[in-house]
């Protein structure tokens, strides 16, 4: 019924300049024009289901200057020989307020708005903010190896692969009780399935973190099959269905399929409204659509339950990057000068340390010879706030992935790097690559240093990847240390759990609230340990309930050491002093830099007191 008012309304609008120019004459054709006018605008709308969030209503407005021509030409039909000015005005003015609302929006008056639609950005120390991971809950899945697994899972499941696709561009990278997961949806194949079936009978999940885990095919019960989907037809066609029942004035971003903490699926479609004219496109708040019943839920920003990951865009945040870089100085200097010009990398998500979703930017110059970082900007996908870092040489993910490509191991088995993730790997800003063959299959891991790209380790999975990435590091007199040293803590307990898997020891200690992995590589008195040793352990403070140590030390266990033994691990005691030290100092000139004009004040005051 909305559609059909709106159509109504853009007719009758339409039909005016055949009343104003033929007066009592013109109601017939204005009637004959106002009936045909309707019923086309109210097909067209609802096929396209458009939105009137737009400036002169979108396509409601389009269509209502095009109804506007044609009345113009009616009404010359019918009026006298001399022109139909008053006709003619209706669509002039028309058109003048659609060219005005374009030039409204344009760059070379709005540069400061658009730059400014990233927000507040924080310069903060990216050492000091993203902890080590724990290699386990690293993303290992990519979403080509998601969707080659996800086709395995339904093509196990009979005949279903027949009626329904998977529904690729819908599906979300989400944590799932501590875990992460690819959640699945899957979808109409065609109008006739639609027809003839009673809604979609499952989704799959597949692990995100382990490529070896089984994908599942959730089943759903009836009564609890999805009915409406992007993919259904009429009335439950998701977009539809969502404007005819009072969502046609404001924006809908995406549709992403997610579960709660129960397990129950649903659609999450992020609203938004233009700030700039027809641009400038901003979050207000998410709607959450059960599939199975079609009701709505409209939600705030402060109001989005905690177990929805995605709320802001990709293509918003990556905007807002865009917009932030090019109009850094001003429209004049995007064109002239170009001064301090930047452009971002295609976002990635990334789940940090504290398990919060990420989208992680390389920002880049604009010269097109140049492939090292500047920053990286790090936007959290459920509040929008961003947080900027520093960055200058690292390499940028096409370098990395030209780095991966490019190795030995990896030309060797005829693999490919895709989905390049940011994490502080051993105290380093490394990017962990996940390798994939030609069948989208999972084969391996790549870890590169993003400061030393030609620094490549691979591995079968992300442990091997990370002990070879280590021994490369002390290879190339790069000493294991964070810059946030104050960030490593030292325990010291008997062990009360320890056992191997796929070539990575895990321990506990009593008492200690954290359980701790490790590979015999850095850690030779590792394979000989057992419950009941008592152990020394260093490990930096993550957050994580896992976390990989940086340093084992077993008491029970005394091991005699050549003197060249002795000699080289002096060697690296230094050069671990060393590196700490360069690490503090990077760390207070980064600080020091990013501090505000009262900050440096009372920086400047302390020091003078100090020396006195």
């Amino acid at each position: 019924m909305a559609y059909l008012f709106i159509a109504a309304f853009c007719s009758f609008t339409g039909v005016i300049p055949i009343l104003a120019q033929l007066m009592w004459r013109g109601v017939k054709p204005a009637v004959v024009q106002f009936l045909l006018g309707t019923l086309v605008c109210w097909v067209l709308f609802y096929l396209s289901t458009p939105s009137t969030v737009w400036p002169l209503w979108g396509i409601f407005g389009l269509l209502t200057f095009l109804m506007l021509i044609v009345a113009m030409f009616v009404a010359g039909i019918y009026s006298e020989p001399a022109p139909p000015l008053i006709a003619i005005v209706f669509p002039l003015a028309f058109l003048a307020m659609y060219v005005v609302s374009n030039i409204a929006g344009w760059g070379m008056f709005r540069a400061d708005d658009y730059k400014a639609m990233i927000g507040t950005v924080e310069t903060r120390d990216w050492t000091q903010d993203i902890q080590p991971k724990d290699p386990k809950h690293m993303r290992m899945s990519t979403v080509e190896n998601a969707v080659y697994l996800s086709g395995k899972a339904v093509g196990q499941a009979g005949t279903i692969g027949s009626q329904f696709q998977i529904s690729e561009s819908h599906m979300t990278l989400q944590m799932v009780k501590g875990e992460l997961w690819y959640v699945v949806p899957l979808d109409f194949a065609g109008f006739s399935t639609w027809l003839n079936v009673d809604g979609v009978p499952a989704y799959v999940m597949v692990h995100g973190e382990d490529p070896q885990v089984a994908p599942k095919l959730v089943e759903l019960a009836q009564g609890k099959r999805f009915r409406y989907t992007p993919g259904a037809f009429w009335g439950n066609e998701l977009e539809r269905h969502l404007r005819t029942n009072g969502y046609t004035d404001i924006g809908l971003a995406e549709f992403k399929f997610e579960i709660d903490d129960d397990g129950k699926p649903w659609w999450v479609v992020p609203l938004f409204k233009p700030t700039i004219s027809w641009g400038g496109e901003k979050v207000t708040g998410i709607l959450l659509v059960d599939p199975a019943s079609g009701e709505i839920f409209q939600k705030q920003m402060h109001e989005v339950p905690a177990w929805v990951d995605r709320v802001v865009p990709e293509r918003f945040v990556e905007n807002y990057l865009s917009w932030a870089g090019e109009y850094a100085h001003g429209w004049y200097n995007s064109w002239w000068g170009k001064k301090d010009l930047t452009e971002p990398e295609s976002p990635t998500l990334i789940y940090g340390a504290d398990n919060q979703p990420d989208w992680v930017s390389g920002v880049t110059s604009t010269n097109n010879n140049d492939e090292s970082l500047v920053a990286l900007v790090y936007t959290n996908s459920r509040t929008g706030k961003s947080v900027r870092y520093v960055v200058k040489g690292g390499g940028t993910d096409a370098a990395v992935l030209d780095a991966v490509d490019k190795n030995q191991d990896v030309q060797l088995k005829r693999l490919h790097g895709v989905g390049p993730q940011l994490y502080n790997v051993y105290g380093t800003m490394a990017s962990v690559v996940p390798l994939l063959n030609e069948s989208h299959a999972f084969q391996g891991v790549a870890v590169v240093n993003i400061e030393k790209i030609q620094m490549v380790a691979v591995g079968i999975n992300q442990h091997e990847a990370m002990r070879k990435y280590q021994v490369l590091l002390s290879q190339s007199g790069q000493t294991v240390v964070p810059d946030g040293a104050h960030e490593v803590i030292k325990v010291e307990g008997v062990v009360d759990r320890f056992f191997l898997e796929s070539s990575i020891y895990s321990l506990h200690l009593v008492g200690v609230p954290h359980g701790f992995t490790g590979g015999s590589a850095g850690f030779p008195k590792l394979p000989f340990s057992k419950p009941g040793d008592r152990v020394q352990i260093e490990y930096f403070a993550s957050g994580e309930d896992v976390v990989p140590m940086q340093k084992f030390e077993n008491l029970s266990l005394p091991l005699s050491a050549t003197n060249a033994q002795q000699e080289v691990r002096a060697r690296v005691r230094e050069r671990g002093a060393s590196a700490r030290t360069e690490a503090d100092v990077r760390s207070v000139r980064s600080r020091v830099e990013s501090m505000t004009t009262d900050e440096l004040k009372e920086l400047n005051e302390f020091l003078r007191s100090r020396k006195q």
